[in-house]
């Protein structure tokens, strides 16, 4: 049974869903209404739709779901003042030390070896932390590798956090460099252990290699994963696995970036990589074969993203970009080439003889502009011209590129969870003759907390929206995967770890949902429920610039005709300059940075609940490539926006989240001139003025709050139905089956019923989790009612 099974099991528990399970009721009105047309098939779904991301943020290989529990194994990342990281001396007594020597390693790969020296007196001891301990359990085998050079005896102990030694082990040296392999079984559990290497002796010892691994990995593989944290992605079932970044693919700078080839191979010989986009040194055991491998063991396609000569802070001149075009071309042959291929025998030499099944490549991560263009066409034919059965996907990272034909663009969503809720019938809208789509990052990260069931419900609501439109949208990933909780680099995540516990968030449990219970194809449905009803101004207000430099003074809002903010009340104390070169002087707000997204956000204040608000202020261009931003609410749960001048100082117009949502008019923002601005919202209605004139109006977004999607298990020969109920009270719903003339059993998961800001933890793991139900009966025409915040599946025989 996998772990994900096990945790289920745990959630339900013998009452099963409980008072969260949908119930049958007599017929009665309701103003909630879903018709499927059992017998009308629409579009097919893609079978690797629901898929992961994987990337190294967050310690989620590093310290996650690769199995190695010595950090800095292969001394990577330390210098001459400072040992690598995860490691510590403890030193006493005259001659004794514990220092890198850069002179006296086995081999190339490794770019130090510890020292340790024992004076006639005192200690000499270096100490390993792991990942923030060295988790060992009683019973539990273990495999540690050293690569070690002494004279004399050395011991490898594991220490206790109370300072006990347990089980030490005598390693006999021979003055030259020699790989120790030591099977060590655990007699204690303890999460907090160490890992200590010491002389038993004076004299000298150098050791460039440390490793320890449980035996007892995922699918048993010697150099492997752990087996909780894959285990519950092998429960997902996904469809398709994207790796290995994201940014970490990319790198501030070239030199940074991910390189595959240096990622296969003898693993105690692979050159570390010690200078990743996220902070933290890679040892690059888990590498580009163990990547194909995992994809491999899931039954998941592989999708590759290679880099594409570009970086956050260069890019490689057309002239260099022979090497990127065959690096993508050497990765596919590794992947996919016979074993008479060069990389194919390669492949076979690291324990593979038959090909991997690597079917997506994606040229680049959130590259975009005319250079990406210029790579995405030499990169994508090269692609196409030797592997035409491998699917390309490009970036629309700020623009669509024109270049070469696009088979797959992907997209990438974070905002809050309204924008999910009223992006649910993004893609209806699509043009179904153009590109598919891999929606390839996207999650609720403002008002989610650290993963809750608000951010869960609102992604499932899109998702619902995603499916409808298979024919358009061919694959999702949620992003990111793992996260560690004593490095969290970004937030939210799926999945929530430490050295030895785990839970999935309410997110995880939705996209696990949909992966399990995919349709082959999306039946024709419809939905009636109540007009979603327009929310207060909530939040605070500020101003923004993107790519110019600008001046603001006499801001002031006013509630219902009463001034809530003046213009003196603008101190650098209720400012939260976030990102740019702010200073204010004689009550002039100024910015002179030409990056993007620069924010300065009024803080130690709150919109009142007001039927008209109006926000005022004069703005000055000094330079740059647009105009100004003015957020007239700024919260968790939303972003009002009139952004003037934007879109390269064309368009004026109003922003929800972010998203351009007014019809906006053609418009200009001059340098070095003072305009007058003013946003009013009174009721539901929406007025941007400027120099006091009305430019836009429109009527304030409103926010749904139920979303559904309905298909068809040709296989199993049922209808999957999956309901998201946002309101936070119990929602009655006639659903209708045509074509369905027999009552009939219906069974499934829910997942909800709690508070919106609630969260999973390691002491509730399961507190949103799915929850098994069975429906004794359900006729073709039926009233059922549904629990509060809640996201059902519902699975009903077609007869």
């Amino acid at each position: 049974m996998s772990f994900l099974a096990s945790l289920i099991l745990l959630s339900s528990g013998s009452a099963g869903a409980g008072s969260l399970a949908p119930k049958v009721v007599p017929m009665q009105a309701t103003d909630t209404e879903i018709t499927v047309q059992t017998k009308t098939p629409t579009v097919k779904v893609n079978p690797d739709m629901y898929g992961i991301f994987f990337e190294e943020i967050n310690q989620a290989g590093e310290g996650g779901v690769y199995a190695e529990l010595i950090r800095a194994r292969g001394m990577e990342d330390g210098d001459s003042k400072r040992l690598p990281t995860g490691w510590s001396a403890d030193v006493s007594g005259e001659g004794s030390s514990v220092t890198l020597d850069f002179t006296d390693t086995p081999d190339p790969a490794r770019p130090a070896s510890l020292k340790i020296v024992q004076g006639a007196s005192g200690k000499a001891r270096a100490i390993n932390d792991g990942f923030w301990g060295v988790p060992i359990e009683k019973g539990k085998d273990y495999r540690i590798v050293l690569w070690a050079k002494s004279q004399g005896t050395m011991q490898l102990a594991l220490e206790s956090a109370s300072g006990q030694a347990i089980k030490p082990v005598k390693v006999k040296g021979t003055g030259v460099w020699q790989r120790y392999e030591i099977s060590w079984a655990s007699t204690v559990t303890d999460p907090k252990a160490k890992f200590v290497l010491s002389l038993t002796e004076p004299g000298t010892a150098n050791v460039a290699f440390a490793s320890m691994m449980p035996k007892d990995t995922w699918k048993g593989r010697k150099n492997g994963l752990r087996k909780d944290l894959a285990g519950l992605i092998e429960g997902f079932k996904p469809g398709f696995v994207r790796f290995p970044g994201g940014c970490f693919i990319e790198g501030n700078d070239l030199p940074q970036a991910f390189d595959w080839k240096k990622t296969i191979g003898p693993v105690e010989t692979r050159k570390p990589h010690t200078r990743s986009f996220w902070g933290y040194p890679a040892s690059n055991g888990l590498g580009f074969h163990e990547y194909l491998q995992w994809c491999e063991d899931l039954g998941a396609k592989a999708l590759f993203v290679a880099n594409c000569g570009m970086s956050h802070t260069q890019v490689a001149p057309m002239s260099e970009m022979k090497r990127y075009v065959q690096d993508t071309l050497d990765a596919i042959e590794y992947a996919n080439g016979p074993i008479n291929s060069k990389w194919g025998e390669i492949r076979a030499q690291n324990g593979h003889p038959e090909p991997f099944d690597l079917k997506y490549i994606q040229i680049g991560n959130e590259n975009g502009g005319p250079a990406y263009d210029e790579r995405y066409a030499l990169i994508g034919k090269a692609i196409k011209d030797r592997y035409p059965n491998v699917e390309i996907i490009a970036n629309v990272w700020g623009g669509v590129p024109k270049s070469y034909k696009l088979e797959i663009i992907d997209e990438h969503y974070y905002s809050n969870p309204p924008f999910f809720w009223r992006n649910a019938n993004r893609y209806d809208k699509y043009d179904r003759s153009g590109p598919k789509i891999y929606v390839g990052e996207y999650a609720v990260t403002r008002g989610s907390g650290t993963g809750n069931l608000a951010a869960a419900l609102s992604e499932a609501a899109f998702m619902t929206g995603m499916e409808r439109n298979a024919d358009v949208v061919h694959m999702a990933s949620y992003a990111p995967l793992f996260v560690n909780v004593n490095n969290r680099q970004w937030n939210p995540n799926a999945i929530v770890f430490d050295n030895h516990r785990v839970y999935g968030t309410p997110s995880f449990w939705v996209q696990s949902l949909f992966a399990n219970h995919r349709p082959d194809k999306v039946l024709s449905y419809s939905v009636v429920s109540p007009k979603a009803e327009v929310q207060p101004l909530s939040g605070t207000f500020g101003i923004q610039t993107w790519r110019t430099a600008a001046e603001f003074k006499d801001i002031q809002m006013e509630a219902d005709g009463k001034v809530i903010f003046k213009a003196d009340e603008l101190k650098s104390d209720r400012l939260d300059l976030r990102r740019g070169a702010w200073s204010l002087n004689d009550g002039v707000l100024r910015q002179t940075s030409e990056e993007e997204n620069r924010r300065a956000i009024v803080e130690k204040f709150s919109i009142p609940q007001a039927n008209k608000v109006t926000l005022s202020l004069k703005a000055k261009k000094i330079k740059g490539y647009e105009g100004f931003i003015i957020m007239m609410a700024v919260g968790e749960d939303r972003e009002l926006q009139w952004n003037l001048g934007g879109w390269g100082n064309t368009v004026h117009a109003f922003q929800v989240d972010g998203e351009r949502t007014g019809k906006g008019v053609e418009g200009r923002i001059e340098t070095d001139r003072w305009y007058d601005i003013k946003l009013v919202r009174e009721g539901k209605t929406l007025s941007a003025y400027l120099d006091g004139k009305l430019i836009e109006q429109m009527d304030d977004v409103a926010v749904p709050n139920f979303a559904a999607v309905a298909g068809l298990d040709e296989k199993k020969s049922e209808i999957i139905l999956k309901v998201v109920n946002g309101s936070s009270q119990e929602r009655a719903v006639k659903l209708n089956f045509e074509g369905m003339k027999a009552n009939s059993k219906a069974s499934g998961f829910v997942l909800g019923g709690g508070g919106l800001i609630e969260e999973n933890s390691f002491d509730q793991p399961a507190k949103f989790a799915p929850r098994k139900f069975d429906l004794p009966q359900i006729q073709p025409n039926s009233v059922v009612k549904f629990a509060p915040n809640s996201l059902t599946i519902l699975r009903i025989p077609r007869k």
